[in-house]
């Protein structure tokens, strides 16, 4: 009996998208307003204005339930990848930290190509230097003392 359903769901799912970082962000984020929505509820019986901004925000809660249950379910599943690839995108920029450059040294000087934003070595040779970057390859201006 069980190993039937198993089968039957496992052919139910066959050829669906399932779940992504877009799919798990819009979970915790109807879980988050779902909250909020509730306590809002809460109070808009002491407050009749928050009645109203919790209902709007419980259906706000539910298209975006529905919208995650779709792609979830759904079978276009290039169409699902590219918007899981726009919001790692989108979140990579959010997380993305700038890194410090490391400290210059005796021997070695290190700056960055105003082009491509990458760490040059340079060697510790006084003077003005123009120096051709290996990742892009333009060439620019450097004064080391």
């Amino acid at each position: 009996m069980f190993n039937r359903l198993k089968q039957a769901l496992a052919r139910f799912f066959y050829g669906r998208y399932g779940a992504d970082n877009l799919y798990n962000a819009g979970f915790v984020l109807v879980l988050i307003l779902l909250f909020v929505s509730t306590v809002l509820n809460i109070l808009g019986r002491v407050e009749p204005v928050l009645a109203i901004v919790a209902l709007v925000l419980y259906l706000a809660v539910t298209a975006l339930m529905v919208w995650t249950v779709f792609r979830f379910f759904s079978r276009n599943i290039p169409k699902r990848r590219r918007e899981n690839e726009v919001w790692l995108r989108f979140v990579g920029k959010l997380r993305r930290k700038r890194r410090k450059r490391p400290p210059d040294t005796a021997d070695h000087i290190f700056r960055t190509c105003p082009h491509c934003q990458s760490t040059l070595r340079l060697p510790r040779t006084p003077g003005k230097h123009a120096v051709r970057c290996p990742r892009c390859g333009k060439k620019f201006g450097v004064k080391v003392k």
